[in-house]
């Protein structure tokens, strides 16, 4: 009982579906050299253009490091909605290593600080953006609730009425908690999110560095709906897994006991490599939903308009603006994996 009364929870936030209104945008700018080897320079330009888009919808605030300060307030220009903070850290992921932000429905929001490994060790130098949630939360004098869990806001999608999507592939990786069971990560996921329902997948995209991220094979688009990553190639490495992906999502019914309408969104046709040759994991479903429009990545490929007119349908209040992101695809992701949300108080403050 004490732990529930203790609880983001048990005082009252959950965690809002991506779409409802927010106080501004998170994002953090690309920094790992050895990440980026000699294409940091298009990195920013795609990183700038992601924040100069996004800040004509709403506030932006872009985490930076210090030398690279001056860089990146050239490359996003002058504009009275984007802010910069300063902080050590090792990359641009926000959505998985800035807090997850929480709503009271009503006139607070608060923080969560999740454990973060660098998405199960499978990377190296990453002390920095796992001390980064709570550094943001001090900074903005935020309520703040420090989990025992490792989770990275791209493993989850929620719809912010108790119904939240994962993978078993991600979530139940021995990598990232192995101490916890099925039921006890479920109870974290209730206590700090609000989550009364779960919808276990089996897996994410075979090409994922973050080992199956529910964010690119399946999400929330609103409180009974979700957009699907989809592939027509029979002989497609991920058509077995994003097959059964959305067979459990058809027979699946969210915490109101509601259906979901599933859409398709195509994943590229054309397949794309990393640094190192290595297929990459691109999908549409890497967007970000601001105040007023949906940003959706494009790679230059065939399905880029395609999945802009399946994703513009979904939310049809919004406007679509597309913006290239093959340089921070080979890095590892897209818009989504770039920002994380801060809701809107409901009462109009903030």
């Amino acid at each position: 009982m004490d732990d529930y009364l203790h609880s983001p929870v048990g005082e009252g936030f959950f965690l809002p579906g991506e779409w409802e209104p927010h106080k501004r945008c998170w994002v953090q700018w690309p920094s790992r050299a050895d990440r980026w080897r000699d294409l940091m320079p298009q990195a920013y330009t795609e990183a700038a253009e992601i924040v100069r888009t996004i800040a004509e919808y709403e506030r932006v605030m872009v985490i930076v490091r210090e030398e690279d300060a001056s860089q990146a307030r050239f490359a996003c220009g002058r504009n009275k909605n984007v802010q910069f903070l300063e902080l050590p850290i090792d990359d641009c992921w926000a959505r998985d290593t800035a807090p997850m932000f929480l709503s009271n429905g009503e006139d607070a929001v608060a923080g969560i600080a999740w454990q973060f490994n660098g998405w199960g060790n499978s990377v190296h130098g990453f002390a920095r953006d796992a001390a980064l949630a709570e550094k943001i939360l001090r900074y903005e004098n935020t309520k703040s609730f420090s989990a025992d869990m490792v989770l990275e806001g791209g493993a989850i999608s929620a719809d912010g009425y108790g119904t939240v999507l994962a993978t078993e592939e991600c979530l139940l990786n021995e990598d990232r908690n192995p101490e916890l069971t099925r039921p006890e990560i479920e109870e974290r996921l209730a206590l700090f999110l609000g989550a009364r329902k779960v919808v276990w997948l089996g897996g994410g995209l075979a090409a994922d560095p973050t080992q199956g991220q529910v964010s690119r094979v399946a999400v929330f688009a609103g409180r009974d709906r979700v957009l699907v990553s989809d592939v027509a190639d029979p002989d497609d490495l991920d058509r077995a897994t994003l097959e059964d992906n959305k067979a459990h999502l058809e027979a699946a019914v969210t915490a109101r006991g509601d259906r979901l309408t599933i859409t398709s969104v195509p994943l590229p046709q054309n397949q794309q490599a990393d640094f190192d040759g290595k297929p990459l994991a691109s999908n549409y479903l890497d967007y970000y939903v601001a105040n007023g429009a949906v940003i959706v990545p494009s790679y230059g490929d065939p399905n880029d308009a395609v999945a802009a007119s399946i994703i513009g349908a979904v939310f049809s209040d919004r406007k679509v603006v597309q913006v290239p992101t093959s340089i921070l695809a080979k890095g590892g992701g897209a818009i989504r994996r770039l920002t994380q949300p801060e809701p809107a108080l409901p009462s109009g403050g903030g």
